[in-house]
């Protein structure tokens, strides 16, 4: 009974430091070490891991529970990165709010569905659109963006009154890959790189920055997949050498991007400013604590419920974001289920904050 006992104090021990070893994920450069930022991703599963520990040696009446109570205690207000209580998430009427703007933020992900149908693409092309007409946002922040074969969406989405339109790839008027579609004048655009935009959106009040993003993704194969989702129930030994070094190149990269790109954009902003996009990255990674140094998670904000965003194989976290400095303000946050893609779409509406 005593060996059986040592052996799980010794796993709850384990535990335990991974579940701290998240917590390093925000403030360890990838360049030093990427094992914070990959543990990062098992911080939900080793919360609940950790509480079942807690709850067992807590029965058992032993002081053992400590070990995870402790690092629970450490680790528990990140649990407002994954889950909000109490935000709104219906706009306020343009009468109360007449400087408001409401964005829509989305991968579509060419629409082929989550599983990458290329034969239901007109089909998600024709649901996209209704889905727009329907919510009716300012601006349209849109990534992995490239029109079906039969559907022109860009075409209806300019009959919709989104006159103002920029793809970062290709001929702007006929936008691929990340584009913004407003309905709101531009006073510029910038392309960073084929993946990231900025534009300057003119409203009644004063200029609103936007810089639309889709961060490096994993690219991961079917065969990482599986090997990710043996992983999680345990068989860590399913992880390849191949998929271990595409987590670590992503990572890395994304370092090099926010330093590179989007440091500059977001330390020497002067007007109000919105990021959004798809980050391909987690909160609680490097990558998030960089940006949440400098603005604000709306759906911190105003979000509600389970922020998961994207519904394909992995990860399925909030990986899609929209940030906020402080010349603005969330009014509502609000996360749509559809198939059109592996990612769902987030719809926030913000205003010029108040001096």
């Amino acid at each position: 009974m005593k060996v059986i006992r040592y052996i799980l104090l010794t796993l709850n021990i384990l535990a335990a430091v991974a579940l701290l070893l998240t917590t390093l994920a925000g403030s360890v450069p990838p360049a030093q070490s990427v094992l914070p930022s990959v543990a990062a991703y098992g911080y939900l599963p080793l919360l609940a891991l950790n509480a079942a520990f807690a709850v067992g040696w807590l029965l058992a009446r032993k002081w053992a529970f400590l070990v995870s109570l402790l690092a629970i205690a450490v680790r528990w207000t990140f649990l407002g990165l994954y889950l909000q209580l109490g935000g709104t998430s219906t706009p306020p009427s343009l009468e109360q709010h007449p400087a408001r703007i409401t964005l829509l933020s989305w991968n579509v992900h060419n629409f082929a569905g989550p599983e990458f149908d290329s034969q239901a693409k007109d089909t998600f092309a024709l649901e996209f659109l209704d889905l727009v007409r329907r919510q009716g946002p300012d601006v349209l922040c849109l990534q992995e963006y490239i029109e079906s074969p039969n559907v022109k969406t860009t075409d209806s989405l300019l009959l919709m009154g989104y006159n103002h339109h920029y793809g970062s790839r290709g001929n702007p008027d006929k936008p691929k890959g990340t584009a913004v579609f407003s309905r709101l004048p531009f006073a510029y655009v910038k392309r960073i790189d084929p993946q990231k935009v900025i534009v300057e959106l003119l409203t009644g009040e004063q200029a609103i920055r936007l810089c639309c993003v889709h961060m490096d993704s994993f690219n991961f194969s079917l065969s990482d997949r599986k090997g990710i989702e043996q992983a999680k129930h345990g068989h860590v030994d399913s992880l390849s050498s191949t998929t271990l070094h595409k987590a670590k190149s992503t990572v890395l990269k994304h370092a090099t991007e926010w330093e590179e790109q989007l440091r500059p954009v977001v330390t020497e902003c002067s007007v109000p400013l919105i990021v959004a996009g798809d980050m391909n990255d987690i909160p609680g990674s490097w990558l998030y604590a960089r940006l949440a140094d400098h603005l604000h998670d709306t759906y911190r904000d105003q979000g509600r419920g389970i922020g998961t965003t994207f519904h394909g194989s992995f990860p399925r976290f909030r990986i899609d974001m929209v940030f906020r400095n402080d010349r603005l303000r969330t009014l509502s946050y609000r996360r749509l289920r559809t198939r059109i893609s592996d990612h769902y779409p987030v719809i926030v509406s913000l205003e010029p904050a108040t001096p």
